[in-house]
């Protein structure tokens, strides 16, 4: 077995009581590919990336236990049809993977998300 297939996101799962669930869960699984070189690259794993719709409109991501649970914002507060760019989203993710390595906001957290920044756009384009 190859040990760069255990640095990944593991499980996906998005919300069932939300229109567009597919739409969601394939918005999810695109994120996970995109970032898995850098995953494999730090050596980072996700058991599980989900979708959430937290009450606070300015929360977009959050990461529980360093990877244990990524949790994403996928769609504009209270506009459930209304998915933010995929662009917007990785860079959540990014920013998610991050808490990886530093738990606080930090200046090696955003000398870190920075980096990430750099390599995955550059390569996106």
């Amino acid at each position: 077995m190859n040990l760069g297939d255990l640095h990944k996101v593991w499980e996906i799962k998005a919300l069932k009581r939300k229109p567009g669930e597919e739409e969601a869960k394939i918005i999810l699984e695109k994120i996970a590919k995109q970032v898995q070189p850098i995953m494999r690259k730090h050596k980072w794993r996700v058991k599980l990336l989900s979708e959430f719709c937290p009450n606070n409109p300015a929360l977009l991501g959050l990461n529980v236990g360093a990877g244990i649970h990524v949790k994403l914002r996928l769609r504009r507060p209270n506009r459930d049809w209304d998915f933010y760019p995929f662009d917007q989203v990785l860079d959540t993710m990014l920013h998610e993977l991050c808490h990886n390595a530093h738990g606080p906001h930090n200046a090696s957290f955003y000398k870190l998300w920075d980096e990430l920044r750099k390599v995955q756009f550059h390569s996106f384009r």
